[in-house]
């Protein structure tokens, strides 16, 4: 009985792959067609593995870029932004173009999808941590928090406007707002205890204010 023994390598892909430029087109059959058969390397020869990739003008793969017809980029990312703040900031929407300097069309023009010029592109994206984070806590910012000092004597405006972390300087605000809501309700739960002092006979013709100034 006779045996023929065939080395064929090591078939690592990884070790034996060649750096080739990217085809950006249709790959034709010599560029990346499938591998020849047996007897392609000569009379009774076999073709192995260091054979195939050694082989000139052989790639071992083609990238190809495909283009499907009929099909067309309609995701609008800023559009998505917009939205978020929108829910986020509600009514106060209309105190957002400081932030930017622009117009309130202008905010309109990005949520129909109309994409923002490059410097307002980072501030817009802080901007709808910062409303994230309204959604989040339930807390729905009024025109008066808006221009509240949160840090470094600065409004959230302001400094959203400046390049300020959207969902810290959110977070600072929400922060600011409890505890003065919290404040307020203990002031109020301490004041309803006491009751109005009745004036007395003494009291009747006495000035309420200084008439002499």
């Amino acid at each position: 009985m006779l045996g023929l023994a065939v080395p064929v390598g090591d078939i690592d892909a990884l070790a034996h792959c060649k750096a080739v430029a990217p085809v950006y087109r249709q790959a034709t059959v010599a560029e990346g067609g499938p591998l020849p058969c047996f007897g392609g390397s000569g009379t009774g020869g076999v073709e192995s593995v260091h054979f195939v990739l050694s082989r000139q003008g052989y790639r071992s793969f083609a990238v190809l870029n495909i283009e499907l017809a009929g099909t067309t980029d309609t995701y609008a990312p800023y559009a998505d932004l917009m939205n978020e703040v929108k829910a986020g900031f509600g009514r106060t929407m209309s105190h957002l173009p400081a932030v930017f300097g622009v117009s309130r069309q202008t905010l309109y023009n990005w949520l129909n999808g109309e994409t923002p010029k490059q410097q307002h592109q980072g501030t817009l994206v802080q901007l709808a941590a910062a409303a994230q984070v309204f959604t989040k806590a339930g807390f729905k910012p009024t025109a008066q928090s808006l221009e509240r000092t949160v840090a470094r004597g600065k409004s959230f405006v302001e400094l959203i406007g400046q390049g300020a972390d959207g969902k810290e300087t959110a977070e600072r605000l929400v922060r600011i707002e409890k505890r003065g809501a919290s404040a307020r309700e203990k002031l109020d739960a301490l004041l309803a205890d006491r009751t109005p002092l009745r004036p007395g006979v003494s009291d009747m013709g006495r000035p309420a204010l200084n008439e002499n100034v």
